[in-house]
């Protein structure tokens, strides 16, 4: 079985979270087919009415209604991002998801070596957590259901001026003799948005992610958008907000590896 991983990242001056969005080949056809018509019936409905159409779900610019939501109502936005969540578990659709915040100003306390260029180093170091975290879940699930079928995974990001650190990352664990799993992994490769609908949908769980995490920080309730996600039976997965704790035991694991 082969699980198709698409990543995607969501930021501000305080925090940095980056999401990796997982399903199988028959998940993606059916979620990636009612997002395209979910997307098409906006369009008709903005274009009947004499409005700008839009050319892709942006999360940023969506929850904000600016750049192509620009007049949007709060309640027409709301009520789209519902209807393209439940792209994501309609049909044969499920969709798992890993994510990673980390404060930016503990990272660079700890790594001071990245303060000029914070965002790279997390990168990096999150997908090597992300792929870690994947095949933990394979094993995981071995214990609880038995032998299952091979899984292995082949991952996508929308194409950054990090695509070099990334794919770094990727060979990196893919030399490390002590990354048991690293088999299960064959390629990642950067991708436009513009000929990947799937990059859409990694992108509006990278934000809700983000903002979960913002909100745990100001003690806000959590966003409609993510409710209505959870309250599913085909959304499953794992997400982390790291503390300064946690960010110098990440330094100290590094340090030890690198030593050995």
């Amino acid at each position: 079985m082969i699980f198709r991983g698409y990543f995607d990242e969501s930021y501000s001056r305080e925090f940095f979270t980056f999401s990796c969005l997982m399903s199988d080949l028959v998940g993606w056809k059916d979620i990636e087919r009612n997002w395209k018509l979910c997307l098409q019936a906006k369009n008709k409905q903005l274009r009947r009415s004499g409005r700008k159409q839009i050319s892709r779900y942006h999360a940023a610019d969506c929850s904000s209604c600016l750049g192509e939501f620009s007049g949007w109502t709060v309640d027409e936005q709301i009520a789209f991002v519902k209807e393209l969540l439940s792209c994501l578990s309609r049909g044969r659709a499920w969709v798992n998801t890993i994510s990673y915040t980390v404060p930016l100003a503990d990272f660079t306390g700890a790594f001071p070596q990245c303060a000029d260029d914070p965002l790279g180093a997390c990168y990096g170091e999150m997908l090597k957590f992300a792929m870690l975290e994947m095949v933990a879940q394979v094993e995981d699930g071995k214990k609880k259901l038995g032998d299952i079928k091979p899984i292995s995974f082949v991952l996508f990001h929308e194409r950054c001026s990090y695509d070099g650190r990334l794919l770094d990352a990727f060979r990196t664990m893919l030399r490390d003799p002590t990354f048991r799993g690293r088999e299960r992994f064959s390629e990642i490769t950067p991708l436009g948005w513009e000929h990947c609908l799937a990059l859409q949908c990694a992108d509006m769980i990278a934000y809700e992610n983000f903002k979960d995490a913002e909100r745990r920080m100001t003690g806000r309730k959590r966003r409609k958008s993510l409710e209505c996600l959870l309250a599913t039976n085909r959304f499953g997965g794992r997400s982390k907000q790291m503390n300064k704790e946690n960010v110098l035991q990440w330094r100290d694991i590094l340090l030890e590896a690198s030593s050995v």
